[in-house]
């Protein structure tokens, strides 16, 4: 029997259980087609995943300094942050902006870029550079 308050109420649920510190979205299209690409190992993605949770709608961006994204993911060297982010870079996935503040000091922030969401598109981008299916 079709209920329509039961198929409402799943449209609406994003995950199978109550979260009170609320979740992270990632796209689709980057858990299918991105996690093909070489560059986007386990630190770039998981970098991906911190700086969306970082986004501030408010701003339009995410401005985590290093020692926070040290402090936040684990990732223990600036060095892999930095290549984190490179990668992250050359996939398309996200912008990174340097702010200089009245102090003299810079910081980095990050805006993001809407993944490629057609496969096809994704493969002709990457030629060459995917690992196979």
């Amino acid at each position: 029997m079709y209920n329509e308050a039961e198929e409402s109420r799943k449209k609406t649920e994003v995950l199978p259980f109550e979260t009170t510190l609320g979740f992270t979205a990632i796209p689709t299209a980057v858990c299918q087609f991105y996690v093909r690409h070489p560059r986007f190992n386990a630190n770039a993605e998981r970098m991906y995943r911190y700086l969306l949770q970082r986004y501030n709608g408010a701003f339009g961006y995410a401005w985590p300094s290093y020692s926070v994204i040290r402090r936040e993911t684990g990732i223990a060297s600036d060095s892999t942050i930095s290549k984190s982010l490179d990668a992250l870079e050359y996939l398309g996935l996200i912008e990174r902006h340097e702010h200089r503040n009245a102090s003299g000091w810079t910081n980095n922030y990050y805006t993001f870029l809407k993944p490629i969401e057609n496969e096809a598109e994704f493969e002709r981008r990457f030629s060459g550079e995917l690992r196979t299916k």
